[in-house]
């Protein structure tokens, strides 16, 4: 992954980064965080492909989720983009794009 860091996130190397290496930085990103908002117990993990919702992502998890978002990119992250049936993966693809529109 060209070296982006999976704990935190630097909005300058993410915009010099390529789509594939981009989006997996953030699905890590995402899983870590998510597991940490969820309390998921080390032996499980988020599933990448499952909606959020099921995954016990719920209104204020979302609203959590998405200050850790905007403080690490120190951009907007709409909160409609954190509540639709979205999986893991398809939240870094949309966080892609919101990247490269700022």
């Amino acid at each position: 992954m060209s070296g982006i860091p999976t704990t935190a996130l630097d909005l300058g190397a993410l915009r010099d980064t390529s789509g594939d290496d981009r989006r997996q930085a953030f699905e890590t990103f995402l899983c870590r965080n998510l597991a940490q908002h969820l309390d998921i117990p080390p032996a499980h993990r988020i599933a990448r492909d499952r909606p959020l919702y099921t995954q016990g992502i719920d209104s204020l998890t979302a609203l959590t989720l998405q200050r850790t978002l905007e403080s690490a990119l120190n951009i907007p992250v709409p909160a409609h983009h954190l509540l639709r049936e979205q999986s893991v993966g398809e939240l870094a693809a949309t966080l892609s794009e919101l990247v490269d529109r700022t």
